[in-house]
């Protein structure tokens, strides 16, 4: 489960990608579950949650929870819950429940406009516990699950239908982004280091 890439730009993580020619046909809940702890609890998912902070801290995301040190702590915590909702929730709890694979398929092949369109479209559709390509529902059904359950933990003020789809919307795009960055990671890190 995963390459031996667990990361990509040698720090996020990366546990669910694997080569579309060296995947099994099957995991087991148990490892669905793994691949969402790691994700969760990788030591680089702490600083990634804290420059989402930032980003939430830079444009006054969420006032309520005011400025300074105070506020950042309160938008670290909400990034860190959102991450961590969203990966179990789509990696694990959707995916186990509706049979569906949570694992990256990277192509490895083709043109640059292939690849991405191929990247981009796996948000959308998935395999199958049985390899047959199927709705992405784990990945729509999880990060509604997370958008709507920061109405729990983000301040009562903002805590609203608006907000969660823009959390939701905001989960669905770097999805996006992170799979373009999956499929293209070894050529880089090929490029860069000649590995």
């Amino acid at each position: 489960m995963g390459t031996e890439e667990n990361r990509i730009l040698w720090v996020f993580p990366n546990y669910r990608t694997v080569d579309e020619e060296n995947s099994l046909p099957r995991i087991t809940p148990q490892e669905k579950l793994m691949i969402a702890v790691k994700d969760s609890f990788d030591p680089y998912a702490f600083p990634i949650a804290g420059a989402f902070a930032g980003l939430s801290q830079a444009e006054n995301q969420y006032p309520s929870w005011g400025r300074g040190a105070a506020g950042y702590g309160k938008r670290y915590v909400g990034a860190l819950g959102d991450q961590t909702v969203s990966n179990a929730m789509t990696e694990a709890a959707f995916p186990i429940i509706l049979h569906q694979d949570p694992r990256f398929f990277r192509l490895g092949r083709g043109g640059i406009l292939y690849r991405t369109s191929y990247a981009v479209s796996r948000v959308f559709v998935t395999r199958a516990d049985d390899g047959g390509a199927q709705f992405n529902y784990s990945e729509f059904g999880g990060n509604a699950v997370m958008a709507g359950a920061g109405m729990l933990y983000y301040p009562r003020q903002d805590a609203n239908i608006g907000n969660a789809a823009v959390r939701f919307g905001s989960q669905i795009i770097f999805d996006m982004i992170a799979n373009i960055g999956k499929a293209f990671w070894p050529a880089v890190k090929h490029w860069l280091v000649g590995e």
